[in-house]
């Protein structure tokens, strides 16, 4: 049987001309990048062109782009790094556990931690952002595009407010970077967070931008790679595969997004056309999220049923899988526990088409008629 992937927010696949590009350094280059002779100078190269052409594209400088071993690794650098006992950080409710288990570090550490709530709609209001900052707050970090809703949030907007308050910014850009193009340049986001394995590219390497004139305190020791940030010897054939990874999505985004919207209709329409009930939930979409309530049938119960037909969703954010209670984002949104426990997130990626699309609109439809069914 074959195997649908509708699940691209947890993570994609290798795009096949990155596989081809990771496979000719890794069989070719294999020098220590902080050697002096020609091995290591050669290794050295792939990372420093590397970082210029994810530095080009991303709308900033290369001495601004450090690179980490994911997501989650540029959020705890950026954020322990920066903060110490006695600050203040702002960040959101609903935040990935990436950045909120590492604010409850730091409380635990002394430094006070607020949280603002979004609203029933997964926004958040910058005016909020704005009324929590005072003298001590050091640090506001909110996410770019939540990872289980699909919601993107105002960051242009909420980098100039902390700006004109003195006060740094980082967001989690990880479900953002690859799907939406940006010009670091054009905003005052001092922060933020990305990983390759979001946009197509190798697991186990992202970047962590740092605009520069923001100091960060170590928190890894060794060989003194990437600014001290993050020792180690570098992953050559990974960071050249991200740097190839966003090429081709930032390329490919316009033509993507339009691909997304035509999927997002097709999709929705087809389960009007069979009466589904259903609720699509959070607004300002980012596209190719869909967090979607079916009010005739429990998440979890769809999840396994669709699993079995071939088609793969999830019954929540990826990260935080195999735990039955409430995701903490519907929670933070106000949803019902009964409606929260029949929602769930369909992410649709590159590999899809539509008759994919089609197929699987179909198979919800056969198991939510099926389990009604039953029911009565």
């Amino acid at each position: 049987m074959k195997m649908i992937y509708c699940d691209s927010a947890a993570t994609t696949p290798l795009n096949e001309n990155v596989i081809v590009e990771m496979n000719k350094i890794s069989s070719t280059v294999f020098g220590n990048p902080s050697s002096i002779h020609k091995f290591g100078q050669e290794s050295r190269a792939i990372i420093e062109r590397s970082r210029l052409k994810i530095a080009n594209l991303l709308g900033c400088d290369l001495s601004e782009i450090i690179f980490t071993g994911c997501g989650t690794e540029s959020n705890n650098i950026a954020m322990l790094g920066l903060l110490s006992k006695n600050d203040h950080l702002i960040t959101t409710s609903y935040e990935h556990p990436a950045v909120l288990k590492t604010a409850n570090e730091l409380e635990l550490k002394g430094v006070e931690v607020t949280y603002i709530k979004p609203d029933q709609n997964g926004i958040i209001n910058c005016n909020e952002i704005k009324g929590a900052i005072k003298e001590n707050t050091k640090l506001v970090s909110v996410m770019h595009v939540n990872n289980e809703l699909g919601t993107e949030n105002s960051i242009e907007k909420i980098s100039q407010i902390t700006n004109d308050m003195g006060v740094l910014f980082h967001t989690d850009a990880v479900q953002s970077i690859g799907k939406k193009n940006i010009s670091l340049r054009n905003t005052k986001i001092d922060l933020l967070s990305l990983s390759a394995h979001k946009f197509y590219g190798p697991k186990g390497v992202g970047a962590l931008y740092m605009r520069n004139g923001v100091n960060l305190i170590p928190t890894y020791f060794g060989g003194g790679q990437e600014k001290d940030l993050r020792p180690g010897t570098e992953n050559i054939s990974y960071i050249h595969g991200m740097a190839i990874a966003l090429e081709l999505a930032v390329k490919d985004c316009e033509a993507w997004h339009k691909k997304l919207s035509k999927f997002e209709s097709l999709f929705l329409n087809n389960l009007k056309n069979e009466n589904i009930k259903y609720t699509v939930n959070g607004k300002n979409l980012i596209g190719g999220i869909l967090n979607i309530t079916f009010h005739d049938i429990l998440s979890q119960d769809l999840v396994i049923a669709l699993d079995m037909k071939g088609y793969a969703i999830s019954g929540g954010s990826a990260c935080s899988s195999g735990s039955v209670k409430t995701s903490t984002t519907l929670q933070q949104i106000k949803m019902d526990k009964n409606l929260a426990q029949r929602t769930v997130r369909i992410s649709f990626g590159k590999n899809l088409n539509e008759d994919d699309i089609d197929g699987l609109s179909k198979a919800i439809t056969s198991i939510i008629n099926k389990s009604t069914l039953n029911a009565k």
